[in-house]
């Protein structure tokens, strides 16, 4: 299975180059007094980026969203254009088409773009008739699936891409059923055969075990635009069903964790763009999901320069799918208060428990949307499809070279792949996005949320594990960077992070790696030291010293801890040396802890002690808020003496869903009204 000698030598030079590397070695600064920050800007101030027609039906929701959405230039604002009856951006739809056909990455959002123009269009006729046949034959000539013939430069094997090939090969099978589809040689008919197992076994999973990007505030955006594809054009009424309940679950997701306009919880894939922000002037980039749970639920935001939001304009445009009312009434009343628990995904080694094997190609499918192909049970089955389908080598690591040096370390060693990679399960399992549990406490002051006890000392590429939010910019979070990441602030090393209501307690640790391993990681440009996300720009005042950082935002308080002294790096980051490290966070305010220098006092003086382990710590933190927290690397969470439910958790765990994981029936109830998606009988069923 070697790939060739060339790539062989590369890697070598690699490793070559590796031992030359220098390790730097930062110096820590060390304060003992508190310095204070008063931000001139905010200062006195109170604002909210979510007051935008705050008591506004959905369908005035929808014609306000229209109304910015029609004067975009954008491809899927050219939906709008279709739907409004008004004429489109030829040179839009053709640029965009230009791409698909030379199939580049992510011509499979496009693509569904595409279809949703013919398929609203039908009745309308906006659509010159050159335009549409350039439209169509790039349709036919189209790369469905990497199973079919010819080059591309496009990425399969995520969860949201897989269910946007699926849903633009059923859509356009549909469209012409009887045509020759060029790449493949198959017709429409045949090319919805194809498209309808997959879409279903997708389908079925995510309504049993949730999502593997769990969270995510760019991808549940494309997995929203796919899923009201198929419940809008979908002719296969059960699809269109379960597409519908799913689009209903991720706005529930986004009721019990949304919190002053933004997404505020962890996240299994997101970029750092999207959680930090330089200044006041280049605030975060947020997230994708905004404006579609302002849509659907009244609480994300919405921006009236941002009309091309794909899953905005396909709810806008949906003449099928409207949110059930009890979700909006839900996210209005859990706007200042909610305890929420969650499940999605289960472990790496969980299969055999829900019928999902490590070899065949369908199963294999499931743990490549995790992210999990060179993991140990999968990676001999997935280095033969990547052989026998000629796919990029950077199926994971987005680096050839990094995929090579596991054929080298096999030969070297004269061990199997799949024994490389348990060696190396720190990275190989540690990026795959397996069972998450997601807790968030919510108050009308802050919100703090967090994936409980989730892979840690593991790296991984984009997982964001927790944040505290006292509005939508003044947000902390730490990180340890380095690894496989590329990324500063997210992905990284996972720390064993554990919450309970308004405290957080986060450890960052891990092993010793394979020495050839360590000399990638200082190749990639490990970093040594850990890091917080703390924006002066966003808070009225910030006090701190070398061990802790105090902020007030709105009348609310955050207090950062590091067991290692600290110094800003910048307006916007605290770092501490060494890649082990405590923090801790707890949150407050005017109401509960009465002024910003009672607060700090009452920090300041609570008892603390932290010991180091051979690995980890254990820490015992007298909480003013929830009297006395223990916990160690290894074990439980206990607050005054009662073990803390770090998880497993159910799929759904507040006041209005409680749903064991792994179940098909998600029953939410608010008031006397009540929810019913039922994956088994495939029912979606709203009482009021």
């Amino acid at each position: 299975m070697m790939r060739t000698m060339k790539k062989h030598l590369k890697c070598i030079t690699i490793i070559i180059i590796l031992f030359v590397v220098p390790i730097i070695t930062l110096i820590s600064i060390e304060n003992n007094y508190l310095h204070i920050y008063r931000n001139p800007y905010l200062s006195g101030k109170t604002y909210s980026s979510n007051e935008f027609n705050s008591t506004a039906e959905y369908k005035d929701r929808v014609d306000i969203f229209l109304n910015s959405s029609k004067v975009s230039n954008g491809l899927y604002a050219q939906s709008t254009r279709i739907y409004l009856n008004l004429s489109i951006n030829n040179d839009t739809v053709n640029n965009r088409i230009a791409k698909i056909n030379r199939r580049e990455d992510t011509s499979d959002f496009d693509m569904n773009g595409l279809l949703r123009l013919l398929y609203l269009d039908q009745d309308k006729n906006n659509i010159s008739a050159p335009l549409k046949e350039t439209i169509k034959n790039a349709i036919l000539n189209f790369k469905y699936w990497f199973t079919e013939p010819n080059d591309d430069d496009m990425i399969f094997w995520t969860e949201n891409h897989m269910i946007l090939f699926h849903t633009a090969e059923l859509l356009a099978g549909q469209l012409y059923p009887s045509e020759n589809f060029v790449n493949s040689n198959m017709n429409g008919t045949e090319h919805v055969n194809h498209a309808l197992p997959l879409i279903n076994r997708w389908l079925d999973w995510k309504g049993q075990l949730g999502f593997a990007e769990w969270h995510s505030n760019i991808y549940y955006r494309l997995e929203l635009t796919a899923l009201l594809n198929l419940v809008d054009y979908a002719q296969d009424i059960d699809i269109s069903t379960k597409a519908a309940m799913l689009v209903d679950l991720i706005a529930f997701d986004f009721a019990c964790n949304y919190y002053k306009g933004i997404y505020a919880t962890a996240h299994g894939r997101t970029e750092d763009n999207r959680q930090l922000g330089t200044s006041l002037f280049d605030p975060p980039n947020r997230e994708a999901t905004s404006e579609p749970a302002w849509l659907m639920l009244n609480i994300g935001y919405h921006r009236e320069n941002d009309g091309d939001n794909s899953a905005a304009v396909f709810l806008a445009t949906s003449e099928k799918y409207t949110p059930p009312p009890i979700l909006e009434h839900i996210a209005t009343a859990s706007k200042n208060a909610i305890e929420h628990k969650s499940r999605n995904n289960i472990g790496l080694y969980d299969g055999s428990n829900y019928g999902i094997s490590y070899t065949s190609l369908s199963d294999l499918m499931f743990w490549w949307g995790t992210s999990a192909p060179a993991a140990a049970p999968i990676i001999e089955k997935s280095f033969d499809i990547i052989d026998e389908y000629d796919l990029q080598d950077e199926l994971v690591f987005n680096d050839p070279d990094f995929d090579d040096l596991f054929e080298i370390a096999a030969l070297i060693q004269g061990v199997s792949l799949s024994e490389v990679s348990e060696l190396v399960k720190d990275v190989t399992q540690g990026v795959c996005l397996e069972a998450v549990n997601t807790y968030t406490y919510r108050t009308p002051y802050y919100q703090l949320s967090g994936a409980q006890d989730h892979q840690k000392g593991m790296n991984g590429l984009q997982e964001h594990i927790w944040q505290a939010s006292l509005d939508d910019n003044a947000t902390i979070y730490t990180s340890s960077p380095g690894g496989v990441s590329p990324q500063e602030f997210t992905g990284g090393w996972k720390p064993r992070a554990t919450f309970y209501k308004d405290v957080g307690i986060i450890q960052y640790d891990r092993k010793m790696q394979q020495l050839i391993l360590e000399l990638v990681f200082l190749y990639l440009g490990d970093k040594p030291y850990t890091h917080a996300y703390f924006p002066k720009w966003a808070f009225e005042e910030i006090r701190w010293n070398d061990h802790w950082t105090f902020g007030l935002r709105n009348n609310a308080y955050v207090a950062l801890y590091s067991y290692e002294p600290t110094w800003w790096e910048n307006d916007y980051e605290i770092r501490a040396n060494g890649k082990k490290n405590v923090w801790i966070v707890e949150l407050g305010s005017q109401t509960e802890d009465g002024s910003f220098n009672a607060f700090i006092s009452k920090i300041l003086t609570a008892q603390l002690e932290i010991h180091h382990l051979p690995l980890g710590f254990n820490i015992r933190y007298n909480s003013p808020s929830q009297g006395l927290i223990e916990v160690g690397w290894d074990a439980p969470m206990y607050v005054q003496n009662h073990m803390v439910d770090l998880g497993p958790y159910p799929r759904f765990n507040n006041s209005y869903c409680n749903q064991e994981f792994g179940t098909n029936l998600t029953l939410i109830e608010f008031g006397d009204e009540s929810l019913e998606l039922d994956f088994n009988l495939i029912n979606r069923t709203y009482l009021d």
